[in-house]
């Protein structure tokens, strides 16, 4: 739930396509009829965990993980004035 990690009057902007989805998503969501909206809110498409950190630490924090050989996405930015998530085209 990330607006719950934000402080007020901070959003996020979320890019689409920025992470391979998961077939099983897609699979759910054709034999459901669910809107792609839904399917971000309540499975996050195939997105784990994620983490806020500053830009520029950014690179390392990436590294780190991947050398932990976790498979690592930026997914989006953090932005003042947004409310929420907001989903944007890649």
């Amino acid at each position: 739930n990330i607006p719950r990690v934000l402080p007020e009057n901070m959003g996020a902007e979320i890019t689409l396509g920025s992470w391979d989805v998961p077939g099983i998503f897609k699979e759910i969501q054709s034999l459901g009829n669910i809107d792609e909206d839904e399917m971000y809110r309540t499975f996050n498409m195939g997105i784990g965990y994620i983490l806020v950190v500053d830009p520029g630490i950014k690179e390392s924090i990436m590294g780190s993980l991947e050398e932990l050989g976790e498979s690592v996405y930026e997914i989006g930015k953090v932005r003042a004035g947004i409310d929420g998530v907001k989903l944007c085209q890649g």
